[in-house]
């Protein structure tokens, strides 16, 4: 049996491996930064993940996806989540910046 001499792994970035344009990749990037602002302000407050939802009038599996930045939720969802909360707008632009 011939071995092959091609390598075995390719180097390369998470745009290139997932095949992304560069506006999906803006979403994936927002979509993080607006994940990681509603965990953080779920934190800040001391709230588990149970208590924010009612805050926020949907269920503890839904404020984990919107956590985990999850395609499946809407960027209005997670930012109407953050404004339930109480994140105010400079805050939430903050965050969509950081993705920048």
């Amino acid at each position: 049996m011939k071995r092959s001499k091609k390598p075995t792994w390719v180097e390369t970035d998470v745009e290139e491996l997932l095949q992304l344009s560069a506006e999906d990749l803006v979403i994936v990037e927002f979509r993080a930064a607006l994940a990681v602002a509603l965990q953080r302000a779920r934190k800040r407050r001391k709230l588990t993940q149970q208590e924010a939802a009612e805050r926020i009038g949907t269920s503890q599996a839904q404020v984990s996806k919107m956590e985990a930045g999850q395609s499946s939720i809407t960027l209005d969802r997670i930012i109407r989540a953050l404004a339930a909360l109480g994140v105010s707008r400079p805050t939430i632009v903050k965050a969509l910046g950081s993705a920048a």
